[in-house]
Formats: C-alpha cells, structure tokens, sequence
C-alpha cells in the first residue's frame, strides 16, 4: 500500500501575516505525477514554498512523508524532498558542474569532499539534463533556458524521493521541454519518484498527469484525475476565460483550448460601454472590454488615478477631474454625453466615498434614459460614505432593473446575452 509523500491539513499560508492560502487540504501519494494548476497569483508558488518549510503555516501542518515538515532537520529534507526553482540567482562565477554539486551539499556537507558517488550522481545528472558540454561554463552565461536544465540537474543529484517544479520547463524550447518531461516521467514510472509539477499548459499536463490540484485565489477548488478537473465551467469560471475542453480521437488525451466563438468576438462589435471605475478597478475591464472588441470610454476619474493611466495608454476616451477636487457640472455632462453614446454601463469594483459618489448618480441617469446598467457586486464592502449612501443607490439601481456581476468572466457572457437579445 502506497503512503502519502506530501500532505497539508487544513494549511493557511502567506506573507508578514497575510494569507494568501486558506485552509488548503490535500494529499499527494507516493509513486504520483500531479501537475498543479490555477491563474496567476492564485498561490501556487506559495503552496510550493510552504511544502519546502521555506514558509511557516500561519495555520494547520505539512507533512513530508509522514513528518511535520518544520521539524524534519534540512539534510534529512533534502533527501527527501528537490525543489526547482522558477529561476535560480548565482551572484558568484560558478560554473556549471560547481552548480550542480551543490545538490550533493546535504549529503557531504559543506566543508566535505566529494566521494566517488557525488561525482557519479553529478555527472548523470548533468546527462540526463543535458548539460554536460556545459559543465565547464560559467552559470551566469548560460540562457534562460540552459539555466532551468542545470537547475534540474543539481536537484536529480539530490537524489531526492520527490521533486516539485515551480513553472521550470516554461522556459525551455519544444525540443529540450519534452526530453525534461520525458526524464520526470521516467523517473516517476521506473524509480517510483512523486513529481509535483507547477503548469500553465493544461493540455501537456492532462497528457502526463495522474491528478491535477486547482487553486483558485489560495483555496483548493476541485482535486482529482484530468477528466475530473478539466470541466470546461470550472476551468472558465477560475481563469476567466472561456475555455473548450475536447478528447483528442487518436490519443485519448484531453485538450484545452480558447472557445472559438470568443475568438470570434474578438472583431469589431459595435457597441459601446462606459466603465465607471477608479483606483485601479477598470484597468483589468478596459483590457477585456477592448481585446472583446467593444469600444470603451470612461469616467469621472482624477487625473492622477492609476486608471486615468491607464485609460490615457489605451487611448480610452475619459472625462477627468482634478486631483483633491470634487466632481464638477462639466465633468458630470461630459460624462452623462458618453453614457448617450454607451450601449452599456458597467460598475467596476471601485470603492465609494464621498468625492466619487456622483459616478452612482450617473449610473441612475444611465438607467433613466434605457441604458443596461451592470453592478459589480460587493457595493456595501467598498462603501466609506456617510450613512452607507453608496449602498442606499447600489440598492436603488437594482430594484430599478440593473444587473449585478462577480466576475470579469460572468460579466462578458452577460454582455454578450444582452447582445443577443
């Protein structure tokens, strides 16, 4: 019977007391190749350091092959456990083979001399990597992707039990990604090696994978085999996007790819939407808005604010008032012309307070003269107004017919609806 070589119960983790995973449970048994997926920033790197005890749970506990990974000593973890980094720093000039020794540290120490079989584990490391014409140069002149293969080379000479891969083949060309996976395969089928595979391509790890791990903003969201995990409403849904998900006839592997009928949207729409935003809300929906292929204004924004920036750089139409400076009349007509023009008006996550709180009027006016109003949901969260009048008119636009979203991704098929209709 198989046990588990990485186990985390109930683990939250993050940064100077900010989580940024919550209460995350899992097990990856021993013997297993499971790719861990999930958007950018959803904690996957930190699921990793936490795994590696180079950040301590603020909650719950880790184990590595039964023990509490905090209290394995390091030399006793590095047989355990090799970690490839994204990227890995040498400020001094190693060289290559010096680089890939350092993997064989815990075993001889710092001070020790290398025996017979540290050259041995060195030199097929670097055989199986691909780096043994390398093995005389120095780290810091070696590209991107000749940097990931010794990185990977000085773990196998770890010679540990299980391998985690933080994105390290992203950098790699096709010929060289396919010999690292075809290596982390073979030591997974012949040595039994557990591999924990950070990935981007949904595709390639549906293809190599026993389990997948999805996150999803730090929490654990489906675990299970690729045809359990690659639902295309669940893939949709947390990378905000709509995905096709399709059985490849000759192989039997699952597929992920972009929908062709968004791709297809990506053309002109003619339609027009007014964003209200502001503090860096709008700046995701003016890439989304515009790559979807609406036209897009926006406003009354302060001059300084980050989504004024951004509005400027994508050459947005946008109604500006002046920094510590309430919303004035020719502001609020300006903008009130563009809501004419608008076949939409889309609320962003912008918090509320009184200096902004005419931008929730305009809204009510955009809803008075037909126009379809959508809210991002979670108003009453970002209210900083005198006796929650942000609240009162987020409430008032609702009960008057406008619409409510959560997700950049929910908000485009609402659009795309109202469209239709």
């Amino acid at each position: 019977m198989e046990n588990d070589a990485l186990t985390f119960r109930s683990v939250s983790a993050g940064y100077k007391q900010r989580p940024v995973l919550e209460n995350v449970s899992f097990s990856v048994r021993e013997g297993e190749f499971v790719s861990l997926i999930g958007p950018n920033g959803c904690g996957k790197s930190t699921l990793l350091k936490t795994a590696a005890a180079l950040i301590k749970p603020l909650s719950g506990t880790v184990e590595l092959f039964g023990q509490d990974v905090q209290r394995i000593k390091p030399s006793v973890r590095a047989s355990l456990l090799g970690v490839v980094p994204q990227k890995i720093e040498s400020p001094m000039a190693f060289t290559v083979s010096q680089i890939v020794m350092n993997g064989r540290i815990s075993s001889m120490g710092w001070w020790g001399t290398p025996s017979p079989v540290d050259h041995d584990l060195v030199e097929r490391s670097m055989i199986y990597t691909d780096v043994l014409g390398l093995r005389d140069r120095l780290f810091t002149e070696l590209s991107g992707g000749e940097q990931q293969r010794v990185a990977l080379a000085m773990v196998l000479a770890q010679d540990p039990k299980m391998i985690m891969l933080d994105e390290s083949i992203s950098h790699l060309d096709v010929n060289h990604r396919q010999e690292v996976l075809q290596i982390l395969m073979n030591l997974n089928r012949e040595k039994r090696m557990t591999i924990l595979l950070v990935s981007h391509d949904l595709t390639l790890s549906a293809s190599i994978s026993d389990r997948f791990l999805l996150l999803e903003a730090g929490s654990l969201v489906k675990a299970g085999t690729p045809a359990e995990v690659l639902e295309p409403a669940l893939l949709s849904r947390v990378y905000n996007c709509d995905l096709t998900v399709q059985q490849d006839p000759y192989t039997g592997y699952l597929q992920v790819s972009g929908a062709m009928d968004s791709l297809r949207r990506r053309r002109k729409l003619e339609r027009s939407v007014h964003v209200i935003a502001g503090g860096g809300s709008g700046i995701e929906l003016y890439r989304r808005l515009i790559i979807e292929g609406y036209e897009v204004t926006t406003g009354v924004l302060n001059r300084l604010d980050s989504d004024a920036e951004a509005a400027r750089a994508l050459n947005i139409p946008v109604v500006l008032e002046q920094p510590f400076s309430p919303v004035g009349a020719e502001a609020v007509e300006k903008a009130l012309k563009m809501i004419d023009c608008a076949d939409f008006v889309v609320l962003s996550r912008v918090p509320f307070g009184s200096g902004n709180l005419v931008n929730l009027h305009l809204a009510e006016e955009a809803l008075k003269k037909g126009k379809t109003v959508l809210l991002a949901a979670g108003i009453g969260d970002r209210d900083y107004t005198e006796g929650k009048a942000a609240l009162l008119a987020a409430e008032r636009l609702t009960h008057d017919g406008a619409f409510s979203w959560h997700t950049i991704h929910e908000l485009m098929g609402q659009l795309q609806q109202k469209i239709a209709l």
